[in-house]
Parts: structure tokens; C-alpha cells; sequence
């Protein structure tokens, strides 16, 4: 089963649980949930799908914005 979260729907402001607050997006003007990536890059969520398996909960962007960062710049 698959289930799809969009995020462009809510408010700026609302609260999503574990994830923090809705966020407009800097770069398409949607509302998204804002994630810090590993390597520095921020991403903002606008829709995500989840998929149940036997070992468990995958979720993955299915439309998002990406920010790079270059860290360490001179």
C-alpha cells in the first residue's frame, strides 16, 4: 500500500508531528516541510510517499526543491 502526504495543502505555520513546521519554499513558493540533508543541502518536502513492507516503513520525496550549500567555500 501506498500512502501520499502533500504538503502544499497546509498553512504556513502548521505543526507536523516529529517533523516541525510547514515552510514556504524559497525557490517555487510552495509550502513544504524544510530537511536538512546529510551532506548540507536543504531540501523542502512538497509531497512524500510511504510504502509498508515487511521490515518496514519506507518514505520517500516525491516532489521536493533542493537547495545546495557548498561547504567549506573560500
Amino acid at each position: 500500500m501506498i500512502s501520499l502526504e502533500d504538503f502544499t495543502g497546509f498553512p504556513e505555520g502548521t505543526p507536523i508531528v516529529k517533523d516541525g513546521l510547514i515552510r514556504r519554499c524559497p525557490i517555487c513558493g510552495r509550502n513544504g516541510q524544510r530537511r536538512q540533508r546529510f551532506g548540507g543541502a536543504i531540501r523542502f518536502v512538497h509531497v512524500e510517499a510511504a510504502r509498508m513492507f515487511a521490515d518496514g516503513l519506507l518514505v520517500e520525496p516525491v516532489d521536493c526543491c533542493t537547495i545546495s550549500t557548498v561547504a567549506g567555500a573560500a
